[in-house]
């Protein structure tokens, strides 16, 4: 699979996090200690952009309903959203964030 140019790595500071867009794909950025993950940017239960949301440490807060992931891997830790986010592939080359689609 081909990897697709997302954005700078120095544009998604330690511990913070950055919506990005690349085709028709909205991303979420998570920058955890210089390691990078890519979601998908929006909440399985109601489509909230998770870029308002709150991110503690590798847990991200939905905005809208209180939703929690593992930004690690995507997962549900507390609902209402049942369904886990999707994760893509990252690679860091050049300073450079590319991702798998």
């Amino acid at each position: 699979m081909a990897m697709t140019k997302l954005c700078k790595a120095d544009y998604v500071p330690v511990g913070e996090m950055k919506q990005c867009q690349t085709d028709d794909t909205e991303v979420l950025v998570v920058n955890l200690n210089h390691q990078f993950f890519c979601l998908e940017a929006r909440c399985t239960h109601a489509g909230a952009p998770l870029s308002d949301g709150e991110l503690n440490g590798k847990i991200l807060n939905c905005p809208w309903h209180g939703s929690q992931f593992d930004v690690t891997n995507g997962r549900v830790l507390q609902g209402p959203a049942e369904q886990s986010l999707k994760v893509y592939p990252v690679k860091v080359l050049d300073g450079d964030i590319y991702i798998e689609l």
